[in-house]
Parts: C-alpha cells; sequence; structure tokens
C-alpha cells in the first residue's frame, strides 16, 4: 500500500483543536441542560409531596392539581382550581393574563394528566367535591366536560369564567 502524504500538524493547529474540542465538551451538556428547562409544560405534580402555593395543604386528589409557572421560570403547585384562580386574581391585572397563559389544570376525567387552563374547561357544582369545597372540575376538552355535565350537572364555564365567579366570591367575603 502507498503511504499517504499527510503534512505534519503544527503546534498551534493542535492547541486551536483541543480548544475547540473541549470548548464543545463545556458548551453541548449546558445547551442540552437549557433546552430541559423550555417552557414546553411543567413537571408532574409530586402528590402528597407537594404544597399548595396557596393554602398550603398538601396536594394529594390526581383529579384536582394545578400549576403556574412564574414569570421567573419557578413553578408553583396548587391543590385545587379554586386555589390556582385566587392566586392568578392575587396578581396585578396586567400579569394576570400572562400567569394564565403559564398555567395547567388536572383533567378530571384522567388524574394526573395536566392542560392548559386556558384550552381546559371547567364543571362547577354546587356543594364540595373539589379541595377547597367550590365544587369546581377540570376538563381536557369541552366533549368531556358536557359528558360529565349530563351525568352530574353543573354549570360548564372557561377559564375567564372561573377567574370572575371566584374573584366574585372574593369581592363578597371582603
Amino acid at each position: 500500500m502507498p503511504a499517504l502524504d499527510t503534512p505534519p500538524i503544527t503546534r498551534r493547529a493542535a492547541l486551536h483543536r483541543l480548544a475547540l474540542v473541549s470548548l464543545a465538551a463545556v458548551v453541548l451538556p449546558s445547551l442540552a441542560a437549557l433546552e430541559g428547562c423550555s417552557e414546553s409544560g411543567p413537571r408532574p405534580i409530586a402528590y402528597n409531596r407537594d404544597e399548595c402555593a396557596w393554602c398550603r395543604m398538601t396536594v394529594s386528589d390526581a383529579r384536582y392539581g394545578a400549576v403556574q409557572r412564574t414569570a421567573q421560570g419557578k413553578q408553583q403547585v396548587y391543590d385545587s382550581v379554586e386555589c390556582l384562580a385566587e392566586a392568578t386574581l392575587a396578581l396585578e391585572a396586567g400579569a394576570q393574563l400572562q400567569a394564565s397563559e403559564r398555567s395547567w389544570v388536572t383533567d378530571s376525567r384522567h388524574p394526573g394528566s395536566l392542560v392548559p387552563a386556558t384550552i381546559a374547561r371547567y364543571l362547577g357544582s354546587s356543594g364540595p367535591g373539589s379541595p377547597m369545597g367550590k365544587g369546581l372540575r377540570a376538563f381536557g376538552s369541552v366533549a368531556d366536560a358536557e359528558r360529565e355535565q349530563q351525568l352530574s350537572g353543573g354549570v360548564s364555564m372557561s377559564w375567564d369564567e372561573v377567574l370572575t365567579v371566584i374573584g366574585g366570591q372574593r369581592g363578597a367575603r371582603s
């Protein structure tokens, strides 16, 4: 076999290659870690361990939990739709819309599954039935909410209507 004629690598070229490889070894894992922090969705709720950021109860019922990512990217966990709504309403008016866009609620037909709060459909029924006793449940689709409404009654609401109801109850207590 004929020998390949490759020019010898210079010390400067070798150091340059070493620097590039070292930089890649540091930068690529960092980029992968940042990708893991993307705002694609919330981390799952740790039932029986997470504490409600609003009322401080332990989040224990997989049919009712909720999550909101703060403007700083920190995840706040709530034990119910009502607590999430209260926390959202406690923000300044301009921040409420943004907070709503960073909120998820548990689909009560699929315990443990989180859906965006602004997309979910809510069913309010009289009497207890949720951790805070206001009877609000979230559903991942209008069809699921309507099916449950036919079975058990209640009032179907959007997220904005939930905020209005909870806000009205806040005003009534003042």
